[in-house]
């Protein structure tokens, strides 16, 4: 997959005009962490430029371990790798940026890194990504679009409701839940910047 780009332009950490893609690569939480440093490296060969690490349940030493594999690798790839939970390893390896999922935003009063890194928000609703835009968010993403396993009990917002969203607030953003690859062009059309998530984009 040749990775493509659309309207939304922020300033990276190096001071210069970097435009985000139409698609963000949530990675699956490792099994084998072999087999899933070779899925990010296909990954990053298949065209991904903006990655969050996600590895549920491993501990904080041991995703501090794999963060910085990873963050090299990316780097090799120009591709920009955003970690969860903690500020303070995303400076330590040199990582682009944090990843607030939607507990975490609701706790954070402030921007907690300086404007030379990426914020990224999980929302749900248009309040949640206001509170995104309030500490200075890099971009947000927003589920789900469609009916989904991981929140049974959330009414999935749809296309229409996504881009009555996408009017109201000043963040680029990402769809995510029920969605993959292959909807793309349907959420660019709902004036999202495009896809977030692994279906169709994580190689293994």
């Amino acid at each position: 997959m040749i990775t493509q780009y659309y309207a939304a332009e922020f300033v990276n950490r190096e001071h210069s005009i970097m435009t985000l893609p139409t698609h963000y690569l949530i990675t699956p939480s490792p099994e084998d962490e072999a087999a899933f440093i070779e899925g990010v490296e296909k990954s990053l060969q298949a065209g991904t430029r903006l990655m969050q690490l996600k590895a549920k349940g491993y501990s904080e030493e041991a995703y501090a371990s794999l963060a910085e594999r990873v963050v090299v690798l990316a780097r090799s790839y120009d591709c920009k790798v955003l970690l969860t939970g903690n500020a303070e390893l995303v400076e330590k390896l040199g990582a682009d940026g944090l990843h607030l999922d939607s507990k975490a935003l609701k706790q954070c009063k402030q921007r907690p890194l300086s404007k030379r890194y990426l914020i990224a928000v999980s929302a749900h609703t248009l309040e949640g990504l206001q509170q995104g835009e309030a500490i200075g968010a890099s971009f947000g993403v927003l589920s789900p679009v469609r009916y989904t396993k991981a929140h049974p009990d959330i009414e999935p917002i749809g296309w229409q409701g996504l881009k009555q969203i996408a009017a109201a607030t000043t963040l680029p953003l990402y769809a995510l839940g029920g969605v993959s690859s292959r909807d793309e062009a349907e959420a660019i059309a709902a004036d999202a910047q495009g896809v977030a998530g692994n279906k169709g984009y994580w190689k293994d």
